[in-house]
């Protein structure tokens, strides 16, 4: 049974004595918890917390001791190990959001549902536990491998294959280099990777947000969840209202620590262009963008390319350009598509829509079918070619090791 230094610390910040006492007996019949049931004033509220040193904080957002919002982001900020958990009245649902934003890693409705907050409580004390090995794995002598090859899969245009492509490059590359290869999904609002891998996954990016200062090879591969085919799998938050508080700095921090442990990432960032996207890139090798064969595909890549020499102040050997959908009789020829954007189409891939619509629903990548299908060589040839780009890559170049180890700076920001 675990003694009261073992336990979960667990403080209630509430006027409401209703509410106290239902927290009181939720957690009074099971020893793995430890209730601080003290009224704190709010002078003296900073100075108590960090006494006391609790390991998340239930917090009534209509009964606390000075502005709600205000109070969530100071705790947030002087106390980021702490998890928040706000309970929110039924008809202040709505600032769930701002909620978020301000710091707390959950909110419940009220009145509270006991089973609904020892759930909550239940994946904090989870995530504490994680990082608490994480510290613990520290100095055990594994050595981290730099990333041989970070690669980025973006379009400026929605619907044109970005997580196809993602998800089978991944898989191409994993079997071409014989070693592990991570696929991340930089999508956070909608991430679906998941979903088109037929992947039930446990975590996601979101869980290592409350650990950004202690990241580690141990909480890390906690989170990395595992496809049947071995390929390693990061996945986007479960709801875009979970993803709402990850920031460029968070994703810079998450990404250099992941690139200390896997040699190559293939990263599907999708279409939507902000700053979490240019922080991804900013860190990668290589910005794979891919485009369909038509007028306004054309012109958004055309766009992009050009936001790509001003604003984002990126080399133009990161941008590789990737034709998705290729088929000769129909779109524009590649010629065309060269002869406008003055860049070499790095890779063609051909249309098969049948192979590509059942890959997708039935949770099968096209790379995972038998040998054969020009859909499958393609990306296979693909793979090869990026695979030789990293092998010849020893250390990141001066622009790519500088984003590995500091944050962002003006290329980093989207507009």
């Amino acid at each position: 049974m675990p003694t009261s230094d073992d336990a979960y610390r667990v403080l209630t910040i509430s006027s409401s004595e209703p509410l106290r006492a239902v927290i009181r007996t939720a957690l009074s019949e099971d020893p793995a918890y430890l209730l601080i049931d003290r009224r704190l004033k709010a002078g003296e509220l900073m100075e108590s917390i960090e006494n006391l040193q609790p390991h998340c904080i239930v917090l009534d957002y209509a009964g606390t001791p000075t502005k709600p919002l205000e109070l969530i982001d100071n705790l947030a900020w002087q106390f980021p190990d702490t998890a928040i958990v706000v309970a929110l009245p039924s008809d202040q649902m709505a600032e769930a959001s701002r909620v978020t934003l301000a710091g707390a890693r959950a909110f419940l409705a009220q009145p509270l549902e006991q089973q609904e907050l020892l759930d909550a409580l239940a994946r904090m004390k989870e995530l504490h536990q994680r990082g608490q090995r994480a510290k613990a794995a520290q100095g055990t002598g594994g050595v981290a491998t730099s990333s041989r090859g970070t690669f980025v899969v973006f379009s400026p245009k929605g619907g044109v294959g970005c997580s196809l492509v993602a998800i089978n490059l991944a898989l191409a590359m994993k079997e071409q280099m014989e070693e592990d290869v991570l696929l991340m999904d930089a999508k956070l609002l909608f991430g679906d990777l998941d979903v088109m891998l037929n992947l039930k996954a446990q975590n996601s990016i979101g869980d290592l947000v409350p650990h950004l200062g202690s990241l580690d090879e141990g909480l890390i591969r906690d989170v990395v969840s595992e496809h049947v085919s071995g390929l390693k799998v990061l996945a986007a938050p479960p709801s875009p209202l979970a993803a709402q508080g990850i920031h460029p700095e968070g994703i810079h921090r998450i990404l250099a620590s992941v690139q200390g442990i896997y040699a190559n990432i293939v990263i599907d960032a999708g279409n939507f262009l902000n700053e979490n996207t240019v922080a991804v890139m900013d860190a990668s090798h290589k910005v794979l963008v891919v485009m369909n064969p038509d007028i306004a595909s054309l012109r958004d890549v055309s766009r992009f390319l050009e936001l790509c020499r001003t604003t984002l102040s990126f080399p133009g050997d990161r941008i590789l350009l990737v034709l998705n959908e290729h088929d000769k009789r129909e779109g524009l020829s590649d010629s065309d598509i060269e002869r406008s954007l003055q860049t070499k189409m790095f890779a063609k891939l051909p249309w098969d829509p049948k192979a590509a619509l059942q890959s997708i629903n039935r949770g099968v990548p096209v790379t995972m079918h038998g040998k054969g299908g020009a859909l499958r060589k393609a990306f296979e040839a693909m793979a090869k070619d990026l695979a030789a780009m990293a092998a010849v890559r020893q250390t990141p170049s001066p622009r790519g090791k500088r984003a590995a180890t500091e944050a962002p700076g003006r290329s980093s920001r989207s507009a």
